[in-house]
């Protein structure tokens, strides 16, 4: 059920009744809403008079009500909210009372929780005080009070965290318990952590979880400043960690190599590593060979391995001292430039890949399609004919 819309403010037909000729739908489990809030000039007639808040409550209200009793089953809300135009003071409240009624439209035990471009206000965290969410999305999270007690509220079933444009601040706040500043908010059953785009610096004064807050973590994502900086978090995640994609920098790597985080087979589960080096303004250099080194120590079980951004000296000469996993079936290094003998260096060191994305630089001049000239690739197949046989 798809491109159905709504005006909630209006006598028109509610949707109520086009939910209510589908039946019963027992298998939807997810249902997404696209609010949309808009003004379309000075025309707009005053809410007070004729768009009343008791007409969008009848038409939330029956719409709701028809959802509850057609798909009795459905657990996850996804719910988007989208402003078209800057809204007049007389409209304000109208999208006020739609955000009020949100409650009906989430239901009453959802599991499963998707808020884009929503602000998280009293009245909605109110709608969540008895739910037990095990999944929680949010498309902006910056450590506020009450979008933070949303998640908290929650930690105990808490089984997927996804998070978008956030801070390490942010991060940070989230498992930090504001009522008693030196104990750590626990997630017992937390699965996977996604924080993308984890814009700003940390606080290098600032305060940091003293114990690991995810016991049972299997995924881990952050892109940007990794938020917990002490070694704990990740040392105490080895033994179970499947999937890990994060960004290093100096001050953490140092802290990751005195703890001694990542040696060698230490984290014996991985079966995808992604580590990239953070670029930004005050970074401190950093050999990005070792790096190189650790990476490949790390990833003795796995079969994706992901570096971005490393700007590899001496390439061909250090991969030839090293020994690629030989589980090893996925080798992406996007943004870090190859020339072709390189890039072929690094497969003939890799045979067992089937799949490489590798980032070609100087290739001259081919069909426009990013691949080297007739020629030039000619030529290179003849030097590296055998390859495979010698590796």
């Amino acid at each position: 059920m798809s491109n159905f819309n709504q005006v909630w403010d209006s006598h028109t037909p509610n949707l109520a009744s086009i939910v209510r000729d589908c039946q019963q739908l027992p298998s939807v489990r997810a249902i997404a809403y696209y609010i949309v809030l808009y003004n379309i000039g000075h025309a707009m007639p005053d809410p007070d008079q004729s768009c009343s808040a008791l007409l969008i409550d009848k038409n939330v209200d029956a719409f709701a009500t028809a959802i509850c009793e057609t798909m009795p089953r459905f657990s996850q809300a996804v719910i988007y909210s989208q402003l078209v135009y800057a809204l007049s003071p007389s409209m304000q409240q109208v999208a006020e009372n739609v955000i009020g009624l949100l409650s009906k439209l989430i239901g009453t035990q959802p599991t499963r929780l998707s808020l884009a471009h929503v602000e998280i206000t009293n009245r909605l965290t109110s709608i969540t005080a008895t739910a037990s969410l095990q999944s929680i999305a949010l498309s902006t999270f910056q450590g506020q009070e009450l979008e933070t007690a949303l998640v908290q509220r929650n930690a105990s079933t808490l089984e997927r965290i996804w998070i978008e444009s956030t801070t390490p601040l942010a991060l940070v706040a989230l498992v930090r318990l504001s009522s008693q500043p030196l104990e750590v908010c626990t997630y017992p059953r937390l699965l996977h952590f996604v924080a993308q785009w984890s814009h700003g610096q940390r606080d290098p004064d600032g305060w940091q979880p003293p114990v690991n807050p995810f016991p049972r973590l299997k995924t881990l994502t952050c892109r940007g400043f990794f938020p917990y900086t002490l070694p704990v978090v990740l040392a105490e995640c080895q033994t179970h960690l499947c999937h890990l994609d994060i960004e290093l920098d100096a001050v953490f790597l140092a802290a990751l190599d005195q703890a001694n985080v990542l040696a060698k087979g230490a984290f014996a589960k991985l079966s995808y590593l992604s580590l990239s080096w953070l670029n930004h303004a005050h970074a401190r250099p950093y050999n990005r060979n070792s790096l190189f080194y650790k990476s490949l120590d790390l990833c003795q079980n796995t079969h994706t391995l992901c570096l971005r951004w490393m700007k590899l000296a001496n390439i061909t000469q250090l991969v030839a001292k090293v020994q690629f996993p030989q589980m090893l079936h996925n080798l992406d290094m996007p943004f870090t430039m190859l020339n072709i003998d390189q890039a072929i260096a690094i497969l003939c060191a890799c045979p067992q890949a089937l799949k490489a994305n590798l980032s070609l630089a100087d290739i001259g001049a081919g069909s426009g399609k990013g691949m080297p000239a007739p020629g030039l690739l000619m030529k290179y197949q003849n030097k590296y004919t055998g390859c495979a046989a010698r590796t």
